[in-house]
């Protein structure tokens, strides 16, 4: 019998894990197969976000890419006559950064769900819907800290106070165009979802973090001691539906979303349904 070294063990055992614990690629059939058979076995994978996709009790997910993708569904029977069946699979530690690279590593019909940033440098990697709503990205504090009235005053007020954000997410890009504007010294460090930066945040008035709005808004529903600040607002942004480049559904995702249903009552009653009268203020106050 061949022996076999103690490492080379280990490490096929860490593999064997890492694969039954969401770290196997993910694969779901291509249109072009679809248009064959009738059916499609697709996979949406997500990290959880407030009002874009949610738990529900039972184990079903709740949101606007969820109904967005109901819809979607139900106008690629219609046109085409394909039945697609989809499957929910949380990202890996419910982490964002993993469900990026889940998704780059994905083979056909594999969708990323949440709150994606269109970015030029991700459109290299993915491919993307449409935009289906703006961001407003918001900088958050405990609400004990002084409210910070100018960027141009953070190295002063935020003095000792450590940035959260996540790796990967524009974000974190904006927290170095700060650190390079503003702050030299900001303090970064690095939280699995933008939900684990807010509760830093409202545990330890020393944390800030910058998080897409809907995180705020469920933050202050839950009655969680945080506040924004107005001087590190943006509205640059936009989401869409992430897929890997070999998804070749993104040109019916693209004709689905450009047919009218972004203009739709059916579409402003899902961003109604999702985010509340709260929201839509929000958006519209920092346009």
């Amino acid at each position: 019998m061949k022996k076999i070294h103690l490492p080379m063990l280990l490490w096929a055992v860490v593999m064997i894990g890492l694969n039954t614990t969401g770290w196997a690629q993910l694969k779901g059939d291509t249109f072009a197969q679809a248009k064959s058979t009738k059916t499609a076995n697709v996979v949406y994978t997500f990290a959880k976000t407030p009002g874009f996709i949610y738990a529900q009790t039972g184990g079903k997910y709740a949101g606007i890419c969820v109904d967005i993708m109901n819809a979607f569904e139900n106008y690629v029977q219609s046109k085409y006559g394909i039945k697609i069946k989809a499957s929910y699979q949380l990202a890996p530690g419910d982490n964002f950064t993993r469900m990026l690279a889940s998704v780059k590593a994905g083979q056909g019909g594999v969708f990323g769900l949440g709150n994606i940033t269109i970015t030029d440098a991700r459109k290299r990697m993915y491919n993307f819907s449409p935009a289906f709503i703006n961001n407003i990205s918001l900088l958050v504090t405990n609400k004990s800290v002084p409210t910070l009235t100018k960027l141009d005053d953070m190295a002063s007020a935020f003095a000792g106070m450590t940035a959260y954000t996540v790796k990967g997410s524009t974000n974190e890009i904006e927290f170095y165009r700060w650190k390079k504007q503003y702050f030299p010294g900001i303090k970064i460090a690095y939280v699995g979802s933008f939900g684990e930066a807010v509760n830093k945040v409202a545990a330890d008035p020393k944390a800030f973090t910058n998080v897409d709005f809907t995180y705020y808004l469920d933050a202050i529903k839950d009655k969680k001691p945080v506040k924004r600040h107005a001087a590190g607002a943006s509205n640059s942004e936009e989401f869409g539906i992430l897929m890997p480049k070999s998804n070749d559904w993104a040109p019916v995702l693209s004709e689905f979303m450009n047919s009218g249903f972004l203009t739709s009552p059916a579409y402003k009653a899902i961003i109604r349904k999702h985010l509340g009268e709260s929201a839509i203020k929000l958006l519209e106050s920092v346009k």
